[in-house]
């Protein structure tokens, strides 16, 4: 196998189930109300409120403690195992300061700057 091939499964192989999630009727049911959060976050009245009390602005939307713990702890793939749609918690992160690449490197259980050469590697081998 040559290493665009060897390159080409290792890809696949990254985004297979448990690496990913799909996201399907059950997860957005489940995820309601953090997609809702996430939602919200396009509001900037909505981001204010929200960083002066975290927990306070989730319990008001009524989220439970797990998804607080999760929102609060950060964790992006627990998030979306939750039910959180990823392209909805593009924004809560932004919010909190995480860019895309910073959120995939947490959920890869990477550093940013790990994850950055794994970026780099696909690339120079596309």
């Amino acid at each position: 196998m040559n290493d665009k091939a060897i390159a080409g499964r290792q890809r696949t192989e990254a985004l297979s189930p448990p690496n990913s999630l799909p996201f399907g009727l059950e997860q957005s049911r489940a995820g309601y109300r953090l997609n809702q959060l996430a939602r919200s976050m396009t509001q900037a009245a909505n981001r204010q409120a929200f960083l002066a009390d975290q927990e306070g602005y989730m319990r008001r939307l009524g989220l439970d403690d797990a998804h607080i713990r999760l929102v609060l702890d950060q964790d992006w793939f627990g998030l979306q195992a939750a039910g959180a749609n990823q392209y909805a918690l593009v924004k809560l992160a932004g919010t909190l300061g995480v860019s895309l690449l910073q959120e995939g490197a947490k959920i890869r259980g990477e550093s940013f700057e790990q994850f950055m050469q794994t970026r780099l590697l696909h690339q120079q081998q596309g």
